[in-house]
């Protein structure tokens, strides 16, 4: 329900209300852990995750390679680039389980008590918590942080939130929400990630400017060192005090993690190849497939692994920036998502190892296949007269040329499309009839990785007479054009985790799609979208979420919003042999980093076998220094 109209009620009610949540605080109980459905997997005297090796040595250090650069150290505000790695110097009130969906345990929490009906939330802190600094972690510091967010943070806490209606601090250590709404499942989890940032710290220091100036960590991990400008150096907090928390148990076990930024591909590959860091996620195909031949991988020193995953691989693909005239028609979106040839770009430049995507949610349970189910009819029904009917008796699909006659049988149709939109060619160029503009626009990219794929595209779309203008940017550029929505394509991806929810309102709804930093890269402004969302939301069961988010997949989906990407389903990892990892991996992630540690025993095998090259293979003698100044 909106607040106003709690607003007209509130004479009526709040003794009835007041009565309720009496009633509520005495028969609901404090619990270790949440789940938005159905019991929790780990009981309260639960030691640790069945994913993590609780006897995991500490020690060592993990070196990690990244493209692009940072500028800031504060990863929620729309200004600036942080790196990815400062999340680990933050504590969350809760702990999301990466093998279960939609379940998180105590972590700077040590308690969560929910109303029965879910009207509010209570969190209890553990009084051993503290930041790097020595402050204590206390309410004022979680209330101060909520409404920061909600305020003054990146849009989407906006949306997040917007279903909390106030903050009480109980007691110094105990901290209530309550919700304006009872239907919203989820809210407990969601003001479960809460970070944790020190409220006196912020008081001198503002909160929405980019800094590189580290704030007092509630993590594991403190900013030890920016030595380059280009790379970032994190210590592991000794003595920390969620070490012994159940749900941190096993994880954390690097003493440094070193992050070194490189400006193109090319360079962030050799890099590894030369052993200036640890581990890569391989994301080039071409790589994974012929790259994996130098003298470190012959002698068997580095690993290669593909760990499989079951969560959703994101919403990602060539998106539309509907907010532009020459993408606001959908005949036009649909055209141009005719003639992206992926079998061609599949085969030639991906090495057959992707599947494409059919799907905002592919790779997981809400993924839209096949005709609705009825349960899916029974929530699309109440908009069947502005739905198009093919979403009713259609499966989704996309082209699967198999040669050059399906390719033009596409071309040809794309172009009925463009006429149908007031387009049509003159003198080989496709020209808008009513303006005589030419069909220009551009994309933007900041990884050269994806420049084959769009120069392919290119070459598609000019048979028909448009212009496809490439446009490589640097990291920090191409974000700043991306947040304010200056652009006409881009390639991005958005995470979407096991248990879709209120985020989806920042992903796809109207109220943010015009404002600077949100995730709504295409501007949808679609009512019917919006009204799914809050269904998906106030979702009572598992099974009943499935179905609100495959409706919603469904209309995505037909608003040809992006070009669908593609998913391969599993985790490539190339590393080092001097790393180790659990042998249970979690369902929901495939790879953890914070569950793996330097292996001693390995690194002595590794250091070994490096000298002995070193030695032998006059050849090669160069790169094994480096690899063995590397290891030393």
């Amino acid at each position: 329900m909106k607040i106003y109209f709690y607003c007209v009620l509130l004479l009526g009610s709040i003794i009835l209300q007041t009565q309720a949540q009496t009633s509520q605080s005495n028969t609901s109980l404090p619990t270790h852990g949440v789940s938005t459905f159905g019991k929790l997997k780990y009981p309260a005297d639960f030691k640790n995750y069945e994913y993590v090796n609780p006897s995991a040595p500490k020690g060592g250090s993990l070196r990690l390679g990244s493209m692009g650069s940072f500028n800031s150290l504060n990863p929620y505000i729309v200004k600036g680039t942080p790196p990815a790695i400062i999340l680990l110097t933050t504590a969350t009130l809760l702990e999301e389980a990466r093998d279960r969906a939609a379940e998180s345990y105590g972590y700077t929490a040590e308690s969560v008590e929910r109303a029965p009906d879910n009207s509010w939330v209570i969190f209890r802190l553990n009084p051993k918590a503290t930041f790097s600094n020595g402050d204590p972690i206390t309410a004022d510091d979680v209330i101060w942080v909520f409404e920061t967010l909600r305020d003054k943070g990146a849009p989407m806490y906006r949306t997040y939130y917007k279903n909390v209606s106030k903050t009480e601090k109980l007691d110094p250590h105990t901290i209530k929400f309550s919700f304006n709404t009872t239907s919203n499942r989820e809210l407990p989890l969601i003001l479960g990630q809460l970070p944790i940032l020190s409220k006196k710290y912020y008081m001198t220091h503002p909160f929405t400017e980019t800094s590189l100036e580290p704030s007092p960590s509630s993590g594991p991990y403190v900013v030890e060192s920016m030595p380059t400008g280009r790379s970032i150096v994190l210590k592991r907090v000794k003595n920390w005090w969620g070490e012994s928390v159940p749900s941190q148990k096993g994880r954390h076990n690097f003493d440094t993690i070193k992050v070194d930024y490189y400006l193109e591909n090319n360079a962030l590959f050799e890099g590894f190849k030369s052993g200036q860091y640890d581990l890569r996620v391989e994301s080039i195909a071409k790589n994974w497939v012929t790259a994996y031949t130098f003298p470190a991988c012959q002698q068997n020193l580095i690993k290669r692994e593909e760990l499989k995953y079951s969560t959703s691989s994101g919403s990602v693909g060539l998106i539309f920036n509907t907010r532009r005239p020459i993408f606001s028609d959908i005949r036009v979106r649909k055209a141009l998502t005719l003639l992206f040839n992926f079998p061609w770009i599949n085969k030639h430049l991906f090495y057959d190892l992707y599947q494409r995507n059919t799907s905002y949610f592919p790779n997981s349970d809400f993924e839209a296949t096949g005709l609705p189910t009825q349960a899916e009819k029974n929530v699309l029904k109440q908009f069947q007269t502005q739905l198009p009917p093919e979403i009713f008796n259609e499966p989704f699909s996309l082209p699967n040329p198999q040669g050059e006659e399906d390719y033009r049988m596409l071309q040809e149709q794309a172009q009925n499309l463009l006429k149908e939109a007031g387009y049509e060619i003159k003198d080989h160029v496709m020209t808008n009839v009513k303006t005589g503009a030419p069909f220009v626009f551009e994309a933007l990219i900041y990884d050269k990785s994806l420049e084959k794929i769009f120069l392919n595209f290119a070459v598609s779309l000019k048979r028909l007479g448009i212009e496809l203008k490439l446009r490589n940017m640097d990291p920090a550029a191409y974000q700043v054009r991306a947040d304010n929505l200056d652009f006409d394509m881009i390639y991005v991806g958005i995470g979407q985790s096991p248990n879709p929810g209120n985020e989806q309102r920042d992903y796809f709804g109207t109220e943010k799609a015009n404002t600077p930093g949100t995730q709504n890269y295409a501007g949808i402004q679609n009512p019917i979208v919006d009204k799914l969302i809050e269904i998906l939301i106030n979702s009572k069961s598992y099974s009943e979420l499935v179905t609100n988010v495959k409706t919603l997949d469904r209309v995505l989906l037909s608003g040809y919003y992006m070009i669908p990407a593609w998913h391969s389903g599993v985790v490539r990892l190339a590393y080092w042999d001097r790393l180790s990892k659990p042998s249970i991996l979690p369902k929901y992630i495939g790879f953890d980093m914070t569950t793996w540690w330097f292996d001693a025993e390995k690194d002595k095998k590794l250091k070994s076998v490096a000298a002995q090259n070193n030695v032998t293979n006059g050849r090669q003698s160069s790169i094994w220094k480096t690899i063995c100044s590397w290891f030393s």
